[in-house]
């Protein structure tokens, strides 16, 4: 596995515990796939929720996502959030 795949997977496991355990936002990861939507029919983010995520993920992973790149997350599926956190540089 590549390095990049396994800081990938962190990512991915990160949102999935961010989202149902500490947010509250979405109860199972049944059927979550890097397809599925970051709002409505995937993670189920609202603005705001996306905006704590988006807080989370940049805490953890040291990297920066200005407010105006913030709304444009929420139309990519959940591998695409995981690939734009990894390249603008996420550090495990």
């Amino acid at each position: 596995m590549s390095t990049s795949a396994t800081l990938e997977d962190e990512i991915r496991e990160f949102v999935l515990a961010t989202v149902i355990d500490e947010m509250n936002v979405l109860m199972s990861r049944d059927g979550i796939t890097d397809e599925s939507p970051v709002t409505v029919g995937g993670l189920e983010l609202d603005s705001l929720s996306l905006i704590e995520l988006t807080l989370r993920l940049e805490t953890r992973f040291g990297v920066e996502i200005p407010d105006a790149d913030i709304e444009p997350l929420a139309s990519l599926p959940l591998g695409g959030l995981v690939a734009e956190v990894v390249r603008r540089g996420a550090k495990a």
